[in-house]
């Protein structure tokens, strides 16, 4: 199977649960089908200053061990779309206008058990107004996807944190965490990843956090980055735990935790290395 790797352009800022992506606001911005659900609905609004044509398809990812996807070129045995009808598949939104898309399930006879995933595609189609004076014409496509799944006899995944280490960012010199979470079974994890440091006094602080953190089938082992908060630092000697805890259908679940010794050594060690 052929495949090319897509970049992305995170153009992001969370608000209140939704995500604006350039002149687009999606939400929600992930659906994960029950046995029962037939249907569910998409809301996306043009928050720009004028009128946006955009185009709404499916389009095929395979997740990669250490984050981001890779593009393919067709659908697999565990796609998605295939069982799916979008309606529309083409809207031209007003400034400020909102359009809910519409995705139909119709399971075949006989479905095996199994997590199936395609990503929504909501492809924004060059501006309507094209500066005619202009001697160069540049046409950006701007695009963003969202995760569409169903999973037939659902069995929570185990997921295990194997291994957690304290690192320096080498661009800006601060600590962070390198983790190596195992994920085994045919269905996906979901939740957030949060980083707490305990005292000797047994008090816990959060220090860092991921949410929206899924692990796919594809992947058996995630390699994830955890960054401190802008105004948290690892000054004292104690531990940090680390928790991987569900969301949306996984809630209530805790997947993992992972205890990290923060011994007044490694901290030298990582104060040395600083002063470099």
């Amino acid at each position: 199977m052929l495949y090319k790797v897509v970049v992305l352009l995170a153009l992001s800022v969370c608000i209140l649960g939704k995500n604006a992506y350039a002149n687009l606001l999606i939400s929600p911005t992930r659906i994960s089908f029950d046995e029962r659900q037939r249907t569910a609905k998409v809301t996306v609004i043009n928050t720009g200053n004028e009128y946006q044509t955009y185009r709404v398809l499916w389009s095929e990812k395979q997740a990669q061990p250490s984050g981001g996807y890779i593009q393919l070129a067709e659908a697999t045995s565990e796609s998605l779309s295939s069982m799916a009808r979008l309606s529309p598949k083409q809207m031209r939104l007003a400034p400020g206008e909102k359009q809910t898309v519409k995705i139909a399930i119709r399971k075949p006879k006989g479905l095996a058990s199994g997590e199936y995933r395609s990503h929504l595609l909501f492809q924004a189609l060059p501006s309507e107004n094209t500066n005619k004076t202009s001697s160069i014409k540049v046409n950006m496509i701007m695009s963003y996807s969202i995760p569409i799944l169903l999973r037939k006899d659902m069995k929570q995944p185990e997921v295990a944190i194997e291994q957690a280490k304290l690192v320096l960012n080498e661009s800006n010199q601060r600590p962070q965490f390198l983790l190596n979470i195992k994920r085994e079974g045919k269905f996906s994890s979901y939740g957030k990843l949060s980083a707490y440091s305990v005292d000797s006094n047994n008090e816990q602080v959060k220090i860092a956090e991921i949410g929206n953190l899924s692990i796919y089938p594809e992947v058996d082992n995630a390699f994830v980055t955890l960054s401190l908060f802008s105004d948290k630092n690892l000054d004292n000697a104690g531990k940090v735990i680390f928790k991987y805890e569900g969301s949306q259908e996984y809630k209530d679940l805790t997947f993992a935790q992972y205890t990290l010794p923060l011994t007044s050594q490694l901290l030298n060690v990582l104060t040395v290395n600083d002063a470099k």
